[in-house]
């Protein structure tokens, strides 16, 4: 009996012993158990902004893109295409450092030992994301250097018809002065012509005085004195129908008499205080005689 005790005693210390031994453990295990909950939860927190991250990304190059457009429509090349490249470096660059902490997560994992089927697919998608978007990138670039070289073949185009249309343009405005000068000289002409048309020239004087200055001949015997057919014009005085339609005379009526041919259904004669006043009621009959001879003694 006194062997069984202490034997006893010492599985009793065994048993203690194991489960302190197991409680430790449980707890060791639950500690690193709760680190990896931790990393887990912040392994996929990390997963989920770059996921994030990469979703801007694609805003950023649909406003690249229409960027790309509006530079492609309106020809405005150097301040768009710096927008533009500035947009595509910033994108770049946030691809560049998602990827980097996507390599650093991956590669933790692998230290760590970690193998989660559901991590790994998030992060080879992630990957593919990343490599399409560093293939969008590339495409962009060289669609920015062909919109260069349209734009700069638009623009020579369009330099050189406009300098077609000034030439036109030149041509164009020549022939207008042209034209402008020859209506200015037709407009002239006309003008000269009419008052050259509306225009008669009469001379007002006694008797002696027509005689002396040739409008009426000299009489004889048998030869009544009458106007003459030769007339100097510069003796005669200009009278344009068009602004004035009578003539003053400094003689009574009964005193005053018409020697040319004039219609007398054109004009009549009206005295007015010892004077007399010829007045044309008919423009166009009167000037068909251009010369006005009027005797007044």
């Amino acid at each position: 009996m006194k062997n069984v005790r202490p034997l006893l005693i010492i599985v009793l210390i065994l048993l203690a012993a194991i489960v302190i031994f197991t409680l430790m453990q449980n707890s060791k295990l639950k500690q690193e158990n709760d680190k990896v909950k931790d990393y887990f939860s912040q392994t996929l927190e990390a997963l989920n902004e770059i996921q994030d991250s990469l979703s801007e990304i694609d805003t950023q190059d649909l406003i690249v893109k229409r960027m790309a457009r509006n530079q492609e429509v309106d020809g405005q090349v150097m301040d768009s295409k710096e927008r533009i490249m500035s947009s595509i470096q910033s994108i770049n660059d946030y691809v560049a450092l998602n990827k980097e902490r996507l390599n650093n997560l991956e590669q933790n994992l692998q230290e760590r030992n970690i193998k989660i089927d559901g991590l790994q697919r998030m992060i080879d998608t992630l990957k593919k994301n990343i490599a399409e978007k560093e293939a969008i990138i590339v495409q962009m670039n060289e669609r920015i250097d062909d919109l260069e070289l349209l734009v700069a073949k638009e623009r020579i185009k369009y330099e050189n018809e406009l300098a077609e249309n000034y030439e036109k343009i030149n041509l164009q405005k020549n022939l207008i002065e042209t034209q402008d000068a020859t209506i200015s000289e037709h407009e002239a002409t006309i003008k000269k012509q009419t008052e050259e048309v509306n225009t008669v020239y009469y001379v007002v004087g006694k008797k002696k005085e027509l005689i002396d200055n040739g409008f009426m001949t000299k009489g004889g015997f048998f030869k009544k004195a009458k106007k003459s057919g030769d007339y100097n014009i510069e003796s005669m005085v200009a009278l344009n129908l068009l602004e004035e339609n009578s003539i003053q005379l400094n003689a009574k009526l009964k005193n005053t008499k018409v020697l040319s041919d004039q219609s007398i259904h054109s004009y009549i004669l009206e005295e007015n205080n010892n004077e007399t006043v010829l007045k044309i009621t008919d423009i166009n009959e009167f000037r068909k005689v251009k010369y006005l001879i009027i005797q007044v003694d």
